[in-house]
């Protein structure tokens, strides 16, 4: 097997977007299935977009590494991390697999990786925030997978007024 994880460069910001757009198409298909179309409309406009403006900012900040995951050398996954060097938490943030290499073991290697890498980075302790929907089952057992264990559960309501 020829997969490697590898530090985020510019050149390959289109591909990480394609795969992270890729990776929560069915995310947003759950969120518009349950919110409705209105709903939806208004409280992800633009989705796809937004995750390019949400990329940008993360490798802006110092905080904040980003890694691609490549198989046979071609981008197929990618993670951020953040560490809050005060408080010695890291946080395994945006991240994704391309669909097609999903169930593959990647996240979970993917995971351990970034779980390292904040441990190197002086965290003490690390956290991960998914939804709870079903689109969102295959990351809630890769978390598991590799030792997270506590949760909080978060619901979020809507109503037309």
């Amino acid at each position: 097997m020829s997969r490697a994880i590898r530090p985020f460069e510019p050149r390959d910001f289109d591909r990480v977007h394609q795969v992270c757009v890729a990776a929560f198409t069915s995310v947003h298909e759950g969120f518009e299935q349950a919110l409705g179309r209105e709903i939806f409309a208004r409280e992800y406009p633009g989705w796809q977009a937004r995750y390019a403006d949400d990329i940008r900012a993360l490798i802006a900040d110092p905080n904040v590494q980003l890694h691609v995951v490549e198989d046979a050398g071609v981008i197929v996954g990618f993670v951020t991390t953040r560490i809050d060097p005060a408080r010695k938490v890291g946080e395994l943030g945006l991240n994704g697999i391309d669909p097609a290499h999903q169930g593959k073991g990647i996240g979970k290697e993917m995971y351990a990786f970034a779980l390292r890498n904040l441990k190197e980075r002086g965290a003490d302790y690390a956290y991960v925030g998914t939804g709870a929907d079903a689109a969102h089952a295959p990351a809630r057992a890769a978390y598991q997978a590799v030792g997270f264990d506590r949760s909080i559960p978060v619901v979020y309501y809507y109503r037309k007024l």
